[in-house]
C-alpha cells in the first residue's frame, strides 16, 4: 500500500507544479504581458502542441472569444478546434424532415461563420480546425478528446439565456469567457 501512496502522492504534486505553470501562463496573457518562457511548461517546447478547444454559442464565435482564443492559442503554443454543438441529436432527424432542414441550416450557418475565425488564425500562423458536432456539449466534449487526443482547455461563452438573467451591475462586462482545463 505504502508504493501506490507514495505514486500517488508524487503524481499529485506533478499536477500541481505543472497546473501551477498554467496559471502563470495564462495570468501573462490575461495582463498582455509579454511571454515568459518560464511560464511555458517544458512539455510544451518539446512536444507537439496542446489542444484549445473553442465551443461557440450556438454556430456562432463572438469577437471577444477570437481574439481571447487567438491571444491564448498564441501565447501557449496551442492548436484551436473551433467547435459548434447543436443539442439535437443527428439521429432525430431522421425521423423528421423538418428537423433535417434545420441541421442543414445549422451546419451552413456555422461554415459560414467560422470563416472570419479560420482566416485570423492562419493570419496569426495558428494551426486552425473547425467541426459541427450534434447532441449534448458534455458528451461532445468527450467525444472530440477521443478523436482528437487529450483537450488541455476548453473556452465557451454562456448561452445568451445566462448573460440576460445574470443580475445587473454596470462594471462587469456583458459577457463572460469561460476557461478552464481538461487536465
Amino acid at each position: 500500500m505504502k508504493p501506490f501512496l507514495k505514486r500517488l502522492l508524487t503524481k499529485s504534486r506533478s499536477i500541481g507544479n505543472k497546473m501551477d505553470k498554467y496559471q502563470e501562463s495564462l495570468t501573462f496573457a490575461e495582463a498582455g504581458e509579454p511571454l515568459q518562457p518560464a511560464a511555458l511548461p517544458v512539455e510544451q517546447k518539446e512536444a507537439k502542441p496542446g489542444l484549445l478547444l473553442v465551443i461557440g454559442n450556438g454556430n456562432s464565435f463572438s469577437q471577444r472569444m477570437i481574439d481571447y482564443a487567438l491571444e491564448m492559442a498564441q501565447r501557449m503554443a496551442y492548436e484551436i478546434l473551433a467547435l459548434n454543438v447543436a443539442p439535437l441529436p443527428r439521429e432525430t432527424a431522421r425521423l423528421f424532415a423538418p428537423s433535417q432542414n434545420k441541421i442543414q441550416e445549422f451546419e451552413e450557418g456555422a461554415k459560414r461563420n467560422v470563416r472570419a475565425f479560420q482566416e485570423a488564425a492562419e493570419q496569426s500562423g495558428i494551426s486552425f480546425s473547425h467541426e459541427v458536432k450534434f447532441g449534448e456539449t458534455d458528451s461532445v466534449i468527450q467525444e472530440v478528446d477521443r478523436e482528437y487526443g487529450p483537450v488541455e482547455f476548453v473556452v465557451s461563452e454562456p448561452a445568451e439565456e445566462q448573460v440576460a438573467e445574470r443580475p445587473e451591475n454596470e462594471n462587469r462586462p456583458d459577457k463572460q469567457i469561460y476557461v478552464y482545463s481538461m487536465v
